[in-house]
């Protein structure tokens, strides 16, 4: 049987599977890692202007910085998961008026599991094809995480 696709497929069969696991939300903790997440980000913006990157090291950062993120938010709603089909998909299902695009989160989960498994590098014109989209959703994330801390004070 296919692996299903669909957003609502694939998160109710992580549900059935038991694949989300129940997670505290600890204040402090979101802080730092959202710190610590920033400053990774802040880093991987400057390899950018680099001479002759590593689009793959790049690549990475960022797409560690976004699962990360992902990841500390949905502390807000009690839950944690290692999969990050599940993560992003919990996400896109969960924080609607964020309008994260399902695909392109399959599109970068693919190219790093490509990159990690299989040895396929990622090159400056993939890159290149997703870094604003990048920019747009960390800064999103980020930007929820910190209205979700000040709601919750």
């Amino acid at each position: 049987m296919p692996k299903p696709t669909d957003p609502e497929e694939v998160f109710n069969e992580l549900m059935k599977d038991g694949s989300y696991e129940e997670a505290h939300l600890d204040k402090e903790e979101v802080r730092k890692v959202l710190t610590m997440a920033m400053e990774d980000y802040a880093f991987g913006k400057k390899l950018r202007r680099m001479e002759n990157p590593s689009w793959r090291v790049i690549f990475h950062i960022h797409y560690d910085v976004l699962r990360e993120l992902c990841d500390q938010l949905m502390r807000f709603h009690q839950q944690k998961i290692s999969n990050h089909q599940g993560l992003f998909v919990s996400i896109v299902l969960k924080e609607k008026r964020l309008e994260l695009d399902w695909n392109f989160l399959e599109t970068i989960r693919t190219i790093r599991n490509r990159n990690k498994y299989q040895g396929l590098d990622i090159l400056g014109r993939t890159w290149r094809d997703i870094d604003l989209q990048f920019d747009l959703y960390i800064s999103a994330l980020k930007n929820e995480i910190e209205k979700s801390l000040n709601e919750s004070e």
